[in-house]
């Protein structure tokens, strides 16, 4: 069942705000306390401030009618990328090009071992694409000129780019960064006042910073918001958490930059197009059907 219009009333009394657009914010973080997250409470008590003010960072609080923080957290702008490999590259050209000889061999008027070895090896190859044998090697063609011109690329890029410290990659995704995401213990009965059925880090989420994501995508392009899960725990709680109430996933075809801070992290992201359709959801199916069954 959706969420109610009562309890979205109660969720627009809060207020989502900039660390330091209310001057009083810098107290109130020194009552923010988190047993599980304490190493972010220290960065925002201890540096969150100077980093809202000078831009490098952007910190959110999110407060109740009565100036309570609820929850913090904190965004900056990033990137995704498909890796490039080199080495892979020139690797799989080498093993095309010995495909591309081995059909020359089978497409060869000369029978023997070595034929019907060729042949065996591109049928197995091709068993299943429904394309014919010169179908099949114009494809392998294809994809050889491909890689090769891509690598000739990143060879000129470099001979002429004379910033060294550049790093190529196939293809990069415009992103946002959720750097910091943290709940406060202090707020936890009052929240558990309101008797929702969901935890408060949770519905504060998809209510408050999901749209701010979607503000983001309207100003400039994004397509990925991201993040690193600091997981210490030995069966992945805080990984499960995001993927299961926030709709993180941890993707392998995709990456991004890791600094210092986050090692040992867990890289998580999803598309914001996929962002706006998990929020719709959630709000869709907000509470049980009270038409269901209770075992």
């Amino acid at each position: 069942m959706k969420i109610t219009q009562e309890q979205e009333d109660i969720l627009a009394r809060f207020t989502c705000q900039r660390l330091t657009s209310d001057p009083t914010n810098k107290e109130k973080i020194k009552e923010f306390s988190s047993a599980k997250g304490a190493p972010l409470v220290a960065y925002l008590q201890n540096k969150a401030w100077q980093e809202d003010s000078d831009g490098s960072t952007a910190y959110y609080v999110i407060k109740n009618p009565d100036g309570l923080i609820l929850l913090f957290f904190s965004l900056k702008c990033g990137a995704l990328f498909d890796p490039l490999d080199e080495s892979e590259l020139r690797s799989r050209i080498a093993s095309f090009n010995e495909l591309l000889a081995a059909m020359q061999v089978a497409d060869g008027a000369e029978n023997g071992e070595g034929k019907a070895e060729a042949l065996e090896l591109i049928e197995s190859l091709r068993s299943g694409l429904n394309i014919t044998f010169d179908q099949f090697r114009r494809g392998i063609k294809m994809r050889v000129k491909h890689d090769t011109q891509m690598l000739e690329a990143a060879d000129a890029d470099r001979a002429q780019e004379r910033n060294e410290k550049i790093v190529r990659v196939g293809k990069t995704y415009p992103g946002v960064e959720l750097v910091h995401f943290c709940s406060n213990d202090n707020a936890k009965d009052y929240w558990r006042g309101f008797s929702f059925c969901h935890p408060m880090g949770e519905v504060l989420f998809w209510y408050y910073i999901a749209p701010i994501i979607f503000d983001i995508q309207i100003l400039v392009g994004c397509q990925y918001v991201f993040l690193f899960a600091a997981d210490a725990s030995p069966d992945g709680n805080l990984v499960n958490y995001y993927e299961v109430a926030l709709k993180f996933l941890q993707p392998d075809n995709v990456g991004t930059n890791k600094p210092r801070y986050d090692f040992c992290c867990e890289f998580m992201c999803q598309t914001v197009n996929d962002l706006r359709m998990n929020k719709h959801s959630y709000f869709e199916y907000f509470n049980p059907d009270t038409d269901e069954d209770i075992i």
